[in-house]
């Protein structure tokens, strides 16, 4: 750490705009920092390295994205509490994105704290945010005393109107079909975050090669700098196993491998480590006790022994642990409709990982309220990961959902949106609820296929099915990019002692979401795109047996489900609808037992758990907004009758005056004589007056009604005084400029 910083500018070219990142400006205590500016977004990366951490049997790295509100101009929602607390799910997520890239590239055996935070200072609200964090904090650590490995870079690249785009605004992402996050270490790619609108493998494999591409030309720039700029790496003291350890640890165990290596039913490796681990440790008590040996590195030789006996075992035997073919998938267990009072749930079990999916539905008023620097955004479509600590065959605390939960259920999320229909075809908030029941293996893939079997369940119109599975890797360590093996449907011991997690999911004509983790260093294209193909491969399987199961979406909502209408008020009728003081809108809700919801847009929500009282509730609603035509014919009730006509309603919530001049073909001094409260009357949109106020006509009423003639006018009597329009005589001019009421 030092504070007389140095300050020097690397200029980034990426896509159309360049990302400028600045170092020794500002938080001069630190190992390192740097401030990069995008357009007018501007954010700040710090890295911190604290001390050995013998506490932890893993690299004790944390990754904090912190989205300030005044970036963007904004305060914090609600009355009371002005302060921003709490992390939000969006800044999970892109922490999440830095620190899956970032973590494989420290040395294996450093165990010091280290803490990065990248904090947006400034939101253009035109440009990412994500890009300049990632290369803020990748300069970062490049550049500082930290041991850090490799430089690594990050790419967006969008898809539209079939053209690929490197590094799109805010507003090209907003219309893209693919969305694509690719980071790119000195081997090849080691992070991918995607969400796809049913994109074609090819398309998807061109974009991540070029996004590729750009990352390593940032890469040898970074390297140039760090070599100009950069702080010599520190000397650290190596937090692992020494040779001795290990070599006491295998001659004493090695029959307890063998059984371990030979025990591969699903899941038994879990109590078979365990009988080992509890073994180890009764062997070593007494040096343990002595603190001879640090009982998180004998733990640590355990895992490598293991993981290494493991690996080997994969290669050299060509078989996997649990005896399964590389492209085979674990049995499934799939099932529609397993809870009877929610409004659609699914079951779905890959060998011992299994999830139940919920769907809930409610009004587009339960949507949900989303603020960060970008302002205020709402989503009617949620997906919820939950995993409870039996899930792992665990005891431990139940609380807020952490960063693997959250980055779960996004990437379920993800992955059936391009699906849901849309609101106008579909008025509901609609929200998914995995809950993961035991854990063995991308549990996250089973929550995506549970989540499509549960939406065709509830009756969604989804557009299509999704699926999607997860590849894994076992590679030689002495040659990685030569000798490996991908392996279809990973179990939760090919997860751990493996080289990656590549999730993708799709419908059978493309792909909806992609994540990739590895733990080594960068794949090449030609590993990509040998994933892609047996991916593709276990979905199109995976969809052919839930089609089994249910093949489309059920015809009608659960019965425990609201029924819901969406009714486009125009801009004009919006007030018209909701009355004086909201008169009008409660008198509808109270009359038919609905709940109406109108948002800024004219858009009308009308639920209820009576379909038919929606019905009522959104005819009237239609017919108070409708534009009748002249000509147009109704069939009217009588609401009020006038010495001067009668009024007349033709349609729920409409009504308009039929004159006394229109009830008969004679003189009729007193309408009340020939029509009353409650008459049903045929009525035909006559006309409208200067106020564009309806005039009703009733040819058959009229015809039927011959009257009286018109009494003569006594010839003695005064004229009655004439009075110009507005009701004022003009004495001094007389009567003149004469013009009817009507």
């Amino acid at each position: 750490m030092g504070i007389n910083m140095q300050k020097n500018v690397l200029t980034l070219p990426i896509g159309e705009k360049s990302i400028i990142l600045e170092t020794g400006e500002l938080a001069p205590q630190t190992n390192a920092s740097v401030v990069a500016r995008y357009g007018d977004t501007v954010v700040l990366a710090t890295v911190v390295m604290g001390g050995l951490d013998e506490t932890k049997d893993y690299f004790p790295l944390s990754v904090e994205f912190v989205d300030k509100l005044y970036a963007g101009g904004l305060i914090k929602g609600g009355k009371w509490i002005k302060r921003e607390t709490g992390i939000s799910d969006t800044a999970v997520l892109y922490g999440r994105i830095i620190d899956r890239a970032i973590r494989p590239l420290f040395p294996k055996d450093f165990h010091h704290e280290v803490q990065v935070i990248a904090t947006v200072l400034s939101n253009d609200k035109e440009n990412d945010v994500v890009l300049p964090a990632f290369l803020a904090t990748s300069l970062a650590l490049s550049i500082s005393d930290i041991p850090f490995n490799s430089p690594v870079s990050i790419c967006r690249v969008g898809l539209k109107q079939g053209n690929l785009i490197v590094a799109p605004g805010l507003k090209d992402q907003a219309d893209s079909d693919l969305d694509l996050l690719v980071c790119t270490d000195s081997q090849g790619v080691n992070m991918i975050e995607a969400g796809a609108n049913i994109v074609n493998n090819e398309t998807v494999l061109e974009a991540i090669k070029l996004a590729s591409e750009v990352g390593q030309q940032i890469n040898q720039q970074i390297v140039d700098f760090a070599k100009q700029f950069g702080r010599p790496k520190m000397t650290y003291q190596p937090f692992s196993p020494d040779a001795k350890l290990f070599d006491d640890l295998s001659q004493k165990i090695k029959s307890d491998i063998a059984d371990f290596l030979e025990n591969g039913a699903d899941g038994k490796h879990v109590l078979v480590e365990a009988q080992i681990k509890d073994k180890v440790k009764n062997l070593y008590r007494q040096q343990i006790d002595n603190k001879e040996i640090n009982e998180n590195i004998l733990m640590m030789a355990l895992d490598d022994l293991l993981c290494r006996s493991f690996r080997q075992h994969t290669l050299t035997s060509q078989s996997r642990y649990d005896r399964r073919r590389f492209d085979e998938i674990r049995p499934l267990s799939i099932k529609a409709g397993v809870l009877p009072c929610t409004h659609g749930s699914a079951k779905f079990q890959r060998g011992l990982t299994q999830a139940v999916t919920v769907v809930t539905l409610g009004s587009l008023a339960e949507k949900q309220y989303l603020q960060d620097s970008l302002g205020e955004v709402t989503k009617r479509y949620l997906h919820y990961y939950s995993a409870m600590p039996f899930s792992t065959f665990q005891t431990g605390r139940l609380g807020r959902p952490g960063r693997r939960e959250i980055g779960h259920g996004a990437l379920a999320e993800k992955a059936l949106l391009p699906v849901i229909p849309s609101e106008e075809e579909f008025p509901y908030t609609i929200t998914l609820t995995s809950e993961v029941l035991s854990q063995n293996g991308s549990s996250s893939m089973a929550s995506t296929c549970g989540s499509t079997l549960a939406l065709m369940d509830a009756g969604v119109p989804i557009k299509d099915k999704v699926a999607g599975i997860s590849v894994g890797m076992i590679s030689d360590d002495a040659a990685p990019n030569q000798k490996y093996m991908l392996l279809t449907d990973i179990a939760g011991i090919e997860d751990h002692f493996g080289d990656m997690d590549f999730k993708i999911t799709g419908t059978r004509n493309g792909v909806t979401a992609i994540q990739l983790d590895i733990k080594r260093t960068g794949l090449s294209q030609e590993m990509i795109v040998a994933t892609f193909a047996a991916s593709t491969k276990a979905r199109n399987f995976i969809l052919d047996e839930i089609e089994k199961v249910i093949s489309s979406p059920r015809p009608q909502l659960s019965v425990h489900a609201p029924k819901i209408a969406l009714v486009k008020l125009p801009e004009d009728k919006i007030g018209e609808v909701i009355g004086s003081g909201g008169k009008t809108i409660k008198a509808l809700m109270a009359k038919y037992d609905v709940q109406i919801d109108i948002d800024d847009f004219g858009s009308a929500s009308v639920s209820s758990a009576n379909p038919d009282n929606v019905s009522r509730a959104v005819y009237e609603i239609e017919s108070m907004i409708k534009e009748v035509q002249v000509g147009e014919e109704y069939d009217g009730v009588v609401t009020r009758v006038e010495n001067y006509g009668a009024f007349i309603e033709f349609l729920p919530g409409r009504e308009a005056l039929l004159h006394v001049s229109e009830m008969s073909t004679g003189f009729v001094s007193d309408p009340s004589t020939i029509i009353k409260m409650g008459d049903s009357v045929k009525v035909r949109i006559a006309g409208f007056n200067d106020n564009h106020q309806i005039k009703l006509a009733a040819p058959d009423f009229k015809a039927s009604h011959p009257g009286q003639p018109r009494p003569a006018r006594d010839p003695s009597a005064s004229p009655p005084p004439f009075r110009q329009p507005g009701g004022f005589r003009n004495f001094a001019t007389g009567p003149r400029n004469r013009r009817s009421r009507y």
